[in-house]
């Protein structure tokens, strides 16, 4: 059968469909590379130290606008050399610079072009040494800086802000409060820089009240039910009981500020005696070893007591004899003493005086040469002018007053001139 017009017309057009739709497609293909059919294209190749996630179709910028794209990530030496298609014929000098940067924070990476100096020379088919070249910065490497404690506590954090996905009306109602909690926050900051904070003090009185707080776990938790315990009883029928104490709590107060100043006196003497009684405390305790010693080395005295008590009877029988027998007599002791006392008082002002007389009428009746005593008589004359020749001028005063002639003997040396033990010459 021959074919008709219609036939081969209708052929064209599905041939000419084809066509386009391959065009389409090259063209589609050709533009999810970053370039245009036709387009010149220039071949950079770059050695890296570390590439990180970089893999062939990521981007090739110069200042941020894209230029091209990665054609391979090979390993040729121990390092890893990147092939780039840059279109439009954009150069590449000898002196270039390309470095690996991070496109998000997924991870995803691109590579950063600067052409460099064309002085230098175009770059041709060379390769960019390491040391123009920039390697990645996953934060993977960044987390390496933290120790293991610290890696794993931050990895438990991120698993726990994931697990926020599934509390989102608690999160809604948490960022619908945070307007009024980031007030109370800054207010909490701006005290905590104030000078009148001492933050460093507050932290470390914070970790010794928390290492308090360590291995008490469970009496905290039992305390804490019974606080609820204790808060649901006051809450009792709508927290009237609660209230009416409250409303009668200031006069409470004001009668108990009232004996308590009313206790203030006895309090201090309290004090006083608890000080005194410390100190007899003290005195007491410091003795005991003393008494203690006192009755240990008492037995073997109080053993003879009995032994001296009999030995002593009989001279107490007969003092209480003698006693007995002085009854009569004591009576009239008393009134002879109560009768010398007149006398004795007058002549308490002459009692060293008389002492003086007695020892001088001693003397005299001592005092003798060979078996003749001799007896000196002194006269005062006060009204004679001249002096006998055998008379001797006394120093002393002939009419001393109580006291005095005591002192004129210390004085003098005495009634009797050369006397040797009065001083005389």
């Amino acid at each position: 059968m021959a074919p008709t017009k219609e036939s081969a017309r209708n052929f064209t057009k599905g041939l000419g469909t084809v066509v386009v739709a391959a065009m389409i497609g090259y063209l589609a293909f050709t533009a999810n590379e970053g370039r245009l059919p036709g387009a010149p294209v220039t071949t950079v190749k770059a050695e890296f130290d570390d590439v990180g996630q970089l893999q062939p179709g990521s981007e090739v910028r110069q200042n941020g606008i894209v230029v091209g794209q990665v054609s391979a990530v090979q390993l040729v030496n121990g390092k890893p050399l990147v092939t780039m298609d840059t279109h439009d014929g954009v150069p590449m000098y000898r002196d270039g610079y390309a470095g690996i940067w991070d496109q998000s924070a997924l991870a995803q990476k691109y590579v950063e072009l600067r052409p460099g100096n064309p002085a230098s020379g175009l770059l041709g088919t060379a390769t960019l040494p390491v040391r123009q070249t920039e390697s990645t910065h996953d934060v993977v490497a960044l987390l390496d800086v933290f120790d293991p404690a610290t890696r794993a506590a931050f990895g438990n954090s991120m698993r726990q802000l994931g697990g926020l996905a599934g509390y989102g009306p608690g999160l809604h109602d948490f960022v619908a409060a945070a307007p009024g909690a980031l007030t109370d926050l800054g207010t909490i900051s701006t005290t905590l820089v104030s000078q009148r904070t001492d933050l460093p003090s507050l932290l470390r009185t914070s970790d010794r009240l928390s290492e308090r707080f360590n291995g008490r776990q469970q009496q905290i938790t039992e305390l804490l039910h019974q606080t609820d315990e204790t808060l649901q009883a006051l809450g009792v029928d709508g927290g009237k009981p609660l209230s009416d104490t409250v409303a009668q709590l200031p006069t409470t107060l004001k009668a108990a500020r009232t004996a308590l100043d009313d206790a203030d006196a006895p309090l201090a003497d309290l004090a006083s005696a608890t000080g005194s009684l410390r100190s007899g405390a003290g005195a007491l305790g410091q003795a005991t070893p003393d008494l203690r010693g006192t009755f240990r080395d008492a037995r073997a005295p109080l053993r003879q007591v009995p032994d001296v008590v009999d030995d002593a009877k009989p001279a107490v029988d007969d003092l209480s004899d003698t006693l007995s027998d002085a009854r009569g007599f004591t009576p009239k002791l008393a009134d002879g003493l109560s009768s010398a006392a007149p006398p004795l008082k007058v002549l308490a002002p002459y009692s060293r005086d008389i002492g003086t007389l007695m020892t001088n009428v001693g003397r005299l009746f001592t005092n003798h040469d060979g078996w003749e005593h001799r007896l000196r008589l002194m006269v005062d004359a006060p009204e004679a002018n001249t002096v006998l020749p055998n008379q001797v001028k006394d120093a002393n005063n002939p009419y001393p007053k109580p006291g005095e002639a005591f002192r004129d003997r210390d004085k003098n040396g005495g009634l009797i001139p050369g006397d040797p033990g009065r001083g005389g010459k």
